[in-house]
């Protein structure tokens, strides 16, 4: 058997990603949010004194997320295919129940998500700028139109999810057809045969999409 390696409380922050994105926040007590993680209240309390630490701890892995995987500098073909994939991950990382309740509730904290991804999406439009120039991806449309384009296919795909229009099932399909007609639709050259890194990066992309979309009710 596979015994997670994983701090408890790394653990806990990203189980609580998931519940909050779908099912929200505001109007679940410590209790019931313990009961939906299945931990105790106890256990629960060791590691979250309150309601507003688990929020903040799961809008600080959002905000870790954009650190850890900043926009190159360089737009490049080796950089390329994972570069898009961290951003598309990032698209679908909310959900506007998430992003609602959190201005309502914590508005700094909304204030200071919404910055960060502000700020990472304006350095994606760089970068695709750079990648036009360098002939990389197509010139024929704005770089905002493929912004625009790239976020309106993966929250449409899931919104749709979860409002159970899709199937879990239906949901990863579309969202692995979507990758591929946008990658075929910008890409100048053909489609690099996918790398262990991005292969890698597939995989939590679907993992995320299961582990959030599964408490869809």
């Amino acid at each position: 058997m596979e015994v997670s390696t994983m701090d408890p409380k790394k653990e806990l922050i990203i189980k609580f990603n998931h519940i909050i994105l779908i099912q929200g926040f505001t109007r679940f007590s410590m209790v019931d949010l313990a009961k939906m993680a299945n931990i105790s209240r106890a256990k629960l309390y060791i590691y979250f004194k309150n309601k507003d630490e688990i929020v903040a701890a799961v809008v600080e892995r959002h905000l870790r997320f954009t650190q850890k995987y900043p926009v190159p500098s360089q737009a490049q073909a080796d950089n390329l295919l994972p570069t898009m994939l961290n951003a598309w991950l990032l698209m679908g990382s909310t959900t506007t129940l998430f992003e609602q309740e959190l201005q309502q509730t914590y508005p700094q904290l909304a204030r200071r998500l919404n910055q960060a991804i502000t700020k990472y999406f304006a350095d994606v439009q760089q970068y695709y700028q750079q990648a036009q120039t360098a002939n990389l991806i197509i010139d024929t449309v704005s770089t905002e139109y493929l912004m625009f384009q790239n976020k309106l296919n993966i929250r449409g795909i899931l919104q749709q999810v979860q409002l159970g229009e899709l199937t879990l099932e239906q949901g990863e399909h579309y969202l692995k057809e979507s990758s591929t007609f946008q990658l075929q639709a910008m890409f100048v050259a053909p489609v690099p045969q996918p790398t262990p890194e991005v292969l890698a990066l597939e995989k939590t992309i679907i993992n995320e999409y299961y582990d959030t979309y599964s408490l869809t009710n």
